[in-house]
């Protein structure tokens, strides 16, 4: 516990003087040149809603926009990290761990765009919020037991119930005590700002800000940005511009080769793409049918088929929890890991492969009384064995589907496809038994509990239902995020991770890449592996000209 509590108060260090650093030196040494008289346009995933952090409709676009807007206690860098972001929320220690203390404190003189003063007890109140919420967003706030605000208002001290390692993902995207709750779009304009940048119109497909005067830190940012919903390629060179997309696929390719002068990076994201399969259907009840179905597939043969050969293709998962490229990824899935020491429960039953394996799956249907002929694989009674499939929206979960279905047919499985009108929908059919299996994109971030909670305690609607956990899950759910030693705590997600894998409830396929485009005015743009990990880099990015001195 001791040096996990020593990496958190380090972290917490770190945001101390986060405020006396320009953020541009994680972005590199390009001068800014001009930058505040210029505007960069941004694309990103959409459409637009005006969902907060809380809102149970708030998307990582959405909440990448927030952190530009509203104040946060941590931010998310490129490589889906956390680093202390300065500013409103000048810093958060940890201070205690029996109990568990954090004491987080405000910058003096600090005002909302309505000129209302940023106080603790605008905290006080997220917290308020959030503890109450039957959301996922809402654990760790929910193990606070009190927030005791100074005489000043310009600290508070959260005291937590239970020990809550992962404290750092708390307090993100902060919202004025009254402004206005819900998604209406509307609402974004309505709603005080203190950030960075200020929102000066707003629709589902297109989102202006301007820089906030008042912010006296990084002042070498753009002057306004036009952030546009979607894959938008400038006509031309000039303009300051950037996108991340995760529509990756032959055609963007196509697009992005036609335009030479847009750089690109093709690299991972933090979006698995899955199978989850429905706890009491006839066909997935039991795990051996599980296995089959997801054995019978060929995972290698899905990437290859959606991408072929580009300069960067995902790998077969090997994890349910973390996306590749992600800290903690696994390198292997095929052998249980080692229980750790400080944990009460066993290492997961130990299954033949956690690989592709269509003979064992042959094997399993015959077992189970299926005999295979030219209709298929048929049972007893001469029914064709019939999979119904969910299957999410978005290019690359539909594509997804298409070469799924087209495996399972031609091994012998008929496939009815259902359409769902979210990820989460997705997962509910799933989960409500009204399909056998879903197919869809889950996000993870910076902590793993946040995929975790599909299989442990209570089944939120943002939690990606599941209908299945168990005692076993739930206690290394509980353990992990009470250990805040970071090599034990990785190793209790590694044997979660495994426990529900190896049950052939989930079954991962792989990580979705992603494609970041800019035009070459642009500086300071790196790769990374989420959408607030790219725009949370925008205020140290600039324009740099051929020989000019920096600001």
């Amino acid at each position: 516990m001791r040096r996990r509590a020593s990496w958190r108060l380090l972290l917490a260090f770190g945001l101390v003087v986060a405020g006396a650093v320009p953020v541009a030196v994680y972005a590199g040494s390009t001068p800014l040149v001009g930058s505040n008289a210029r505007t960069l346009t941004l694309a990103l995933p959409g459409p637009f809603n005006g969902c907060t952090y809380l809102d149970a409709g708030a998307t990582p676009t959405m909440d990448a926009i927030g952190d530009l807007i509203v104040p946060s206690a941590f931010q998310t860098t490129p490589g889906d990290g956390l680093v202390g972001s300065g500013g409103p929320i000048a810093s958060a220690e940890l201070v205690s761990l029996s109990p568990e203390t954090v004491v987080y404190t405000i910058a003096p003189h600090e005002r909302w765009s309505n000129g209302q003063p940023f106080t603790a007890r605008d905290l006080v109140a997220w917290w308020q919020r959030a503890r109450s919420l039957a959301s996922v967003v809402g654990d760790g706030y929910r193990d606070i037991s009190s927030m005791r605000v100074s005489a000043t208002a310009l600290s508070v001290t959260a005291t937590f119930r239970d020990p809550y390692a992962d404290w750092d993902v708390l307090f993100r995207d902060v919202q004025w005590r009254g402004a206005p709750r819900g998604c209406a779009i509307g609402d974004l304009l309505r709603r005080p700002t203190l950030g960075p940048y200020e929102i000066v119109s707003a629709s589902r497909s297109r989102i202006v800000l301007t820089m906030n005067p008042h912010w006296l830190t990084d002042t070498g940012r753009f002057g306004r940005i036009v952030i546009l919903a979607g894959d938008n390629i400038p006509s031309g060179p000039a303009a300051p511009f950037a996108s991340y997309s995760l529509a990756v696929n032959r055609a963007a390719f196509d697009t992005l080769s036609a335009h030479p002068w847009i750089l690109s990076h093709l690299g991972s994201s933090s979006s698995i793409e899955e199978l989850t399969f429905a706890p009491a259907r006839p066909l997935t009840r039991r795990t051996p049918l599980r296995k089959a179905l997801a054995w019978i597939l060929n995972r290698q043969g899905v990437i290859n088929q959606i991408w072929g050969a580009v300069t960067f293709t995902p790998s077969v998962a090997t994890s349910a929890l973390f996306s590749q490229g992600q800290t903690g990824y696994p390198s292997g899935a095929s052998s249980p890991p080692a229980s750790p020491a400080t944990s009460p429960t066993t290492s997961p039953t130990v299954t033949p492969t956690l690989s592709d394996c269509p003979a064992c799956a042959e094997a399993v249907f015959e077992a189970a009384g299926y005999h295979h002929s030219r209709r298929g694989w048929t049972n007893v009674h001469g029914s064709v064995l019939t999979i119904r499939v969910a299957v999410a929206p978005g290019a690359v979960n539909r594509a997804t589907e298409r070469v799924l279905a087209r495996q399972w047919r031609r091994a012998g499985i008929a496939v009815r496809v259902r359409g769902a009108s979210s990820n989460e929908d997705a997962s509910r059919l799933a989960a409500s038994n009204q399909v056998d299996v879903a197919v869809f994109t889950r996000p993870t971030s910076a902590s793993p509990a946040y995929s975790a909670r599909s299989w442990s305690g209570a089944p939120y609607p943002n939690a990606f239902a599941t209908g299945f956990s168990s005692s076993a899950t739930t206690t290394l759910f509980q353990n992990a995020l009470a250990t805040f030693n970071p090599v034990t705590a990785l190793s209790i997600w590694h044997v979660l991770d495994h426990a529900v894998m190896s049950s052939f409830w989930v079954r991962p396929l792989f990580t979705a890449p992603s494609l970041i485009e800019w035009t070459s005015p642009t500086t300071g743009v790196v790769g990374a592996l989420s959408v607030p990990g790219f725009v949370d880099e925008v205020t140290g990015w600039g324009t740099a000209q051929s020989g000019s001195a920096g600001n």
